[in-house]
């Protein structure tokens, strides 16, 4: 398969739930709290997030185990 471009949104069908994130979305995570998402890597089902948190710094997350809610 082609490779996907940091950043580049997937079909609906491939992810799911909190998956569904894109560059600049403002996430909360229990533990880190509140956060923007400043990159995506990977290919569906192991994306990873960076999320720049605000009390926390930069964490890397695979998206298919974090529970991030969607704030934006």
């Amino acid at each position: 398969p082609k490779p996907r471009a940091v950043g580049e949104l997937f079909d609906e069908e491939q992810l799911s739930g909190s998956d569904r994130v894109k560059l600049g979305t403002l996430v909360e995570h229990e533990r880190f709290g509140r956060g923007e998402v400043i990159a995506l890597e990977g290919q569906p089902p192991n994306v990873k997030a960076h999320v720049s948190f605000e009390n926390a710094g930069t964490k890397q997350l695979l998206l298919k185990f974090a529970k991030l809610k969607i704030l934006n």
